[in-house]
């Protein structure tokens, strides 16, 4: 952190920002009111039309994003998950003290920042994610306060300041302590802190402690300071890289306004495939925005952020994403002659974009057809569901007016990555459970229909993320998290389908169900573990093995929290026996696993069905299910996995952690099979090794 140059002039900063606690910024509107400087930050913000904004692209990372996903990933680094808007709001009778984070988007904060930085020097944007760390920069700053306004402790190179302070009257000082107190609280419960707050000298002090202990506060220390370094406006406008190489390739990197000036200053000919009118139309733009930004006039602000919006694309067309820019399987069939120089740019007719996909949708609708001509009723959902994924799918784009993914985007992280689909996963779990309890059929209806639709959810995000991305969803934590509770819900489906006439239906959807409530909390919750960010998946990584291999490991490993789910339900019901004293404690599934659907009596009849089977053996039956799959698949993942290993890095194991743990799973479900041969009590020690 960078240390104050002088003390007096420290205490001085101070001095003011303490008064200004006590005098609460405000302006009179045209109408005669009063607003605070966060009511008109908050006014600007509403009069602004983001959505040109949402068709301006940002290439960070090797990958070209949305401005709206781009400014959400940086404030991330600057104020953590405050910046999603999921913080508390604590205020007091004479002046709000919450972060502008909790109300302000990260577009809007972003341009904040990077164009009227000197506004939020005294206001908590710096995320601080340690609790103790929090607790020791508390201390310093009332330290800090204790020694600039009980002045025996003053140096008489001090003076100047003692003076300020000592000017306030005690019960000016009383009020300021307790406006800084209800701020050092607010900093404790939310984390979020000003960067002048920082600057004080005992919190320097405290901070260099700190970063010496390596074990406890060293790494939390170096995130702070790189918040700090992040809501820079110089990292911020050196970050911002919007406009195109032109005549250059998806792996230059691109250009900032700053960049373009200078080489036309320096006539360098960096631009020279630009035309000079082009040029000094996107420097009159930007200039022209900037200066609206900085007064806060919302309508020049919308008409030069449309004109850049225009104007951006002209530069080099070919790298700018835009209309039917996604090209490849499932959004669209391309002609073999698209593909003749083997770089499978989109060079045919735009009729034939979107195609497949929209084609796969109305395909599926056949599903419903013959469903019900056959009164299958399951097969019927099972169509409903895949056109309603493609119907909110293809919704979604027709809502924002466009194919273009940057406002798809944009509008995907507005709305938290649709993750909120885990409380329409809840809500069905409470009418399958009755129909599992009490074999209520009118309830297993009512809990598949609501299941489906919250899978119809779930896929169309899938979906979406795809079409944004440009790959497959699997390559980091958030993906893998999301993409695997989507395959559990996909077998769920097909499982149901085999045992809708047996006293197995409604479990593997209350399994599925369940995990993707889970994995979607999850996701919801702690966008700080699972970072939702979409990113470039590494050279490396572009190998068809790979592909097989991490999505078999995802669905075993779904399949194992599903598992863990009919194993708690399992010993639910046999602690409910055991304490109700009612016969029957030592149930489960005699054949076991899969073995139980396909084994019948002299009647035909499948075993499970002709034995009238309770509901321990349904769920001891239903975990060995999943049980059996997981181990097959985790098995067949963990091959794979050592072949992609072996054509990729050279060697097939090498004792990674996530190879030794996978190994580890698989060693335990080893176990557990054996462990069902040989105990006795075959349905309890099955749930306990399964959870």
């Amino acid at each position: 952190m960078m240390k104050p140059l002088n003390r007096t002039i420290c205490l001085f900063v101070s001095v003011l920002a303490a008064m200004a606690w006590l005098a609460p910024s405000a302006v009179a509107d045209p109408s005669g009111e009063r607003l605070t400087s966060a009511e008109r930050r908050a006014a600007f913000q509403r009069d602004i039309d983001f959505s040109h904004l949402g068709r301006i692209a940002v290439h960070s990372d090797g990958r070209v994003k949305s401005y709206g996903s781009y400014a959400r990933s940086m404030m991330q680094f600057v104020s953590g998950p405050h910046s999603a808007g999921r913080s508390s709001r604590r205020s007091n009778s004479s002046r709000e003290f919450s972060s502008p984070f909790m109300h302000f988007s990260s577009p809007f904060m972003y341009m904040e920042l990077m164009l009227r930085p000197r506004a939020y020097e005294d206001e908590p944007i710096i995320y601080v994610k340690n609790v103790q760390v929090r607790e020791r920069i508390i201390n310093a700053l009332e330290r800090s306060f204790d020694t600039h306004t009980g002045g025996s402790s003053l140096m008489n190179n001090e003076a100047a300041g003692s003076r300020a302070m000592d000017s306030l009257t005690p019960e000016r000082r009383s009020e300021a302590y307790a406006q800084l107190r209800q701020r050092l609280d607010n900093f404790f419960d939310e984390g979020l802190i000003s960067p002048a707050m920082l600057l004080d000298p005992f919190v320097d002090q405290a901070v260099d402690t700190m970063r010496q202990d390596l074990l406890r506060t060293a790494r939390f220390v170096n995130e702070l300071e790189s918040a700090l370094a992040v809501s820079d406006e110089r990292v911020l406008r050196r970050n911002f890289r919007v406009i195109a190489p032109p005549g250059g390739g998806f792996e230059d990197q691109w250009l900032t306004f700053e960049e373009l000036r200078a080489s036309i200053d320096r006539d360098d000919h960096v631009l020279s495939d630009v035309e000079v009118a082009l040029k000094h139309q996107l420097l009159d733009a930007w200039d022209r925005f900037q200066r609206a930004w900085q007064s806060m006039d919302a309508e020049g602000v919308n008409i030069q952020s449309e004109r850049l919006a225009t104007l951006l694309p002209q530069v080099n067309p070919e790298l700018y994403p835009g209309e039917g820019s996604r090209a490849g399987w499932p959004w669209s069939i391309m002609p073999i002659e698209a593909y003749a120089d083997g770089a499978g740019a989109w060079a045919a007719d735009d009729g034939w974009k979107w195609m497949t996909s929209i084609g796969v949708t109305l395909f599926c609708g056949l599903f419903i057809l013959f469903g019900i001509s056959r009164n299958w009723p399951t097969m019927t959902s099972l169509g409903a569901t895949l056109v309603a994924s493609g119907v909110l799918f293809h919704g979604a784009t027709l809502a924002l007016g466009t194919t273009n993914p940057l406002p798809l985007e944009t509008w995907y992280f507005e709305a938290y990555n649709m993750t909120w689909v885990w409380i329409m996963y809840g809500l069905c779990l409470i009418p399958l459970m009755l129909a599992l309890v009490f074999r209520w059929q009118g309830a297993h209806w009512i809990g598949m229909g609501m299941f489906l639709i919250a899978f119809a959810f779930h896929t169309a995000a899938l979906f979406i993320r795809w079409y944004v991305s440009d790959r497959w969803p699997n390559s980091n934590m958030f993906e893998a998290v999301t993409t695997a509770a989507w395959f559990g819900g996909c077998t769920a489906i097909l499982l149901e389908l085999c045992v809708r006439r047996l006293p197995l239906r409604s479990v593997f959807a209350i399994c599925s169900a369940a995990a993707s409530m889970v994995a979607l909390m999850c996701a919801y919750y702690m966008p700080i573990g699972l970072d939702p960010n979409i990113r470039n998946m590494m050279p490396v990584l572009h190998d068809l093995w790979l592909y097989i291999h991490t999505n078999v490991i995802i669905l075993s490993y779904c399949l194992i929290f599903m598992a863990a789910v009919t194993g708690t339900l399992y010993l639910m019901f046999r602690f409910v026996r055991w304490f109700t004293d009612k016969p029957g404690n030592n149930e489960y599934a005699r054949m076991g696993g899969a073995a139980s659907l396909i084994q019948t009596g002299p009647d035909g009849q499948p075993i499970i069905t002709r034995a009238k089977s309770s509901v321990g053996q349904v769920l001891d039956g239903t975990t060995m299910i999943l049980v059996e799959l997981s181990f097959i698949l985790l098995w067949a993942g963990t091959v794979m996995g050592a072949i992609w290993a072996d054509h990729s890095w050279g060697r097939p194991w090498g004792w990674d952690p996530k190879e030794v743990f996978a190994l580890n799973t698989f060693i335990v479900f080893v176990a557990l099979i054996h462990a069902r041969l040989k105990v006795r009590d075959k349905g309890l020690w099955t749930a306990v090794i399964a959870l």
